[in-house]
């Protein structure tokens, strides 16, 4: 028999000293004016690693995954976007991924 879809492997990750996964929740005018893919392009050349999703209250959640600086740093650039209205933040600590190597967008 032929194996067409042969199932992905996942490969645990070993994390760099100091990693951290946190939650976050942004509420405001953050649907409908790209602002997951501002997360994506701001995390993604820190080394990031997580994902950013639209909820249906018309809020976004995103997890992050990287060092608390960086994490710090793409929270504040989100900040600083004109078009962008954050009008309540809300994070928390979350387990780390071991297996996770890229940040998403979830549709």
């Amino acid at each position: 028999m032929f194996h067409l879809f042969k199932k992905k492997e996942k490969i645990k990750r070993e994390l760099p000293p100091g990693t951290i996964r946190k939650e976050f929740h942004f509420e405001g005018n953050v649907q409908n004016i790209g602002f997951r893919f501002e997360v994506q392009s701001h995390a993604k050349p820190l080394g990031i690693t997580g994902y950013a999703k639209n909820n249906d209250d018309g809020s976004v959640t995103a997890q992050f995954q990287g060092k608390p600086n960086d994490i710090n740093k793409v929270i504040l650039d989100l900040q600083n976007i004109d078009r962008i209205q954050i009008d309540f933040i809300s994070g928390k600590d979350i387990p780390l991924d071991y297996y996770e190597n890229d940040f998403s967008i979830i549709y």
